[in-house]
Protein backbone atom coordinates (compact mmCIF):
# COMPACT_ATOMS: atom_id res chain seq x y z
CA UNK A 1 0.00 0.00 0.00
CA UNK A 2 1.47 3.34 -1.02
CA UNK A 3 1.59 6.26 2.02
CA UNK A 4 -0.72 9.41 1.26
CA UNK A 5 1.25 11.72 -1.35
CA UNK A 6 1.34 15.40 0.64
CA UNK A 7 -1.41 17.85 -1.50
CA UNK A 8 0.58 21.22 -2.94
CA UNK A 9 -1.79 23.95 -2.91
CA UNK A 10 -0.81 26.50 -4.44
CA UNK A 11 -0.57 30.27 -3.91
CA UNK A 12 -0.44 33.46 -5.65
CA UNK A 13 3.44 35.11 -5.11
CA UNK A 14 3.00 39.15 -4.22
CA UNK A 15 6.39 40.63 -4.50
CA UNK A 16 4.73 44.10 -3.20
CA UNK A 17 3.78 42.69 0.26
CA UNK A 18 6.73 40.65 1.03
CA UNK A 19 7.55 36.61 0.80
CA UNK A 20 5.18 34.21 2.84
CA UNK A 21 7.64 31.82 5.29
CA UNK A 22 5.96 29.60 7.64
CA UNK A 23 6.78 25.51 8.36
CA UNK A 24 4.80 24.30 5.16
CA UNK A 25 5.76 26.71 2.59
CA UNK A 26 7.69 25.78 -0.48
CA UNK A 27 8.86 27.75 -3.31
CA UNK A 28 9.35 25.85 -6.38
CA UNK A 29 11.54 27.19 -9.11
CA UNK A 30 9.81 26.80 -12.83
CA UNK A 31 13.30 27.04 -14.24
CA UNK A 32 15.32 23.89 -12.83
CA UNK A 33 12.55 22.43 -11.02
CA UNK A 34 14.23 22.51 -7.39
CA UNK A 35 11.80 23.47 -4.59
CA UNK A 36 13.53 24.66 -1.42
CA UNK A 37 11.53 25.20 2.19
CA UNK A 38 10.71 29.12 3.21
CA UNK A 39 12.88 28.60 6.08
CA UNK A 40 15.79 26.34 5.85
CA UNK A 41 18.24 26.09 7.99
CA UNK A 42 20.88 27.84 6.31
CA UNK A 43 21.23 29.76 3.50
CA UNK A 44 19.80 28.15 0.91
CA UNK A 45 18.79 28.40 -3.21
CA UNK A 46 17.61 26.33 -6.28
CA UNK A 47 20.38 25.18 -8.67
CA UNK A 48 19.88 27.72 -11.42
CA UNK A 49 19.54 30.80 -8.57
CA UNK A 50 16.30 32.02 -9.46
CA UNK A 51 15.21 31.52 -5.79
CA UNK A 52 17.49 32.21 -2.65
CA UNK A 53 17.45 32.51 0.85
CA UNK A 54 19.60 34.41 3.14
CA UNK A 55 18.81 33.21 6.57
CA UNK A 56 21.52 35.59 8.32
CA UNK A 57 19.86 38.54 7.09
CA UNK A 58 15.81 37.27 6.67
CA UNK A 59 16.27 37.45 2.94
CA UNK A 60 14.31 35.87 -0.08
CA UNK A 61 15.08 37.09 -3.43
CA UNK A 62 13.40 35.55 -6.75
CA UNK A 63 15.13 36.87 -9.63
CA UNK A 64 12.31 36.42 -12.25
CA UNK A 65 8.60 35.78 -10.80
CA UNK A 66 6.80 34.36 -13.66
CA UNK A 67 9.33 31.36 -13.11
CA UNK A 68 8.57 30.57 -9.27
CA UNK A 69 5.48 29.21 -7.58
CA UNK A 70 4.89 29.45 -4.06
CA UNK A 71 2.95 26.15 -2.14
CA UNK A 72 1.49 25.17 0.94
CA UNK A 73 1.76 21.09 1.65
CA UNK A 74 -0.91 19.72 3.54
CA UNK A 75 -0.61 15.96 4.74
Amino acid sequence: MKPCEPVRKYQTIEPDKGYPAGKNLYYECLVCGDVIPSRPDDDLSCKCRNIMIDVGYGRLKIQDHTKARLFSVEQ
